[in-house]
């Protein structure tokens, strides 16, 4: 029997790819995609429901799946304050873990950052680390991070600094090899296709950091 799949951010760069991945997967026979802005996809596979960021309880009912995938993020700037980034990079995958433990869903897997860590000075990494260790405190039988280098691939919005990243990034990465790999930009479809197949492998493995995603290739 196949299994049904719980996506969070599907509009983001790898929820995108993530998304069109999973439809195409035969493993997969629904997948639920909770939005804020509805994009009423034109597939079999796919049921969407709305999704009010400030009240993620309400999709509780809604939200029985075999395996729950998050790819939720944000940035200070586009958020436009610590709070409100604070909330949809920390309190939404939480509340998103407390749902998946009393639904009983097998998998979390969550897109995080390579670098979080809880005691960062940085603010982004150090949520992210927080994060992290908050969702671990669930009881879910399988939690997945995802910790990718910058991401490569056509976002929605124009981010002026990512942009000269990523030039900055596809002219250094070949360099980046040995301890540097996990560095390299990281197109957005590789980082799905890695979740897709931890998920399946059943891994022992917690976290992936971003020169571990290449290997799925």
């Amino acid at each position: 029997m196949g299994k049904i799949a719980a996506l969070f951010g599907a509009t983001g760069l790898t929820g995108k790819s993530l998304l069109q991945q999973l439809t195409k997967n035969d493993d997969y026979i629904k997948i639920i995609v909770f939005n804020r802005n509805l994009q009423n996809y034109n597939h079999n596979k796919i049921d969407e429901v709305s999704l009010d960021w400030n009240n993620i309880e309400r999709i509780k009912n809604q939200l029985i799946a075999d395996e729950l995938f998050c790819c939720i993020g944000t940035t200070i700037k586009k958020a436009g304050s610590k709070k409100a980034f604070l909330h949809v990079d920390f309190n939404i995958p939480v509340t998103l873990a407390q749902i998946a433990e009393n639904n009983k869903i097998n998998k979390f897997l969550i897109v995080s950052s390579l670098g979080a860590n809880p005691k960062s000075k940085n603010f982004y990494l150090q949520t992210k680390g927080k994060m992290e260790e908050e969702v671990l405190k669930f009881n879910i039988p399988k939690i997945y991070f995802f910790r990718p280098s910058m991401l490569l691939g056509k976002r929605n919005e124009f981010r002026a600094g990512e942009e000269f990243g990523k030039i900055a990034m596809k002219i250094f990465n070949p360099l980046m090899i040995g301890s540097l790999r996990k560095y390299k930009a990281i197109p957005a479809s590789i980082v799905a296709g890695a979740m897709i197949k931890v998920a399946s492998a059943n891994s022992s493995k917690v976290i992936f950091d971003s020169d571990e995603l290449w290997d799925f290739v």
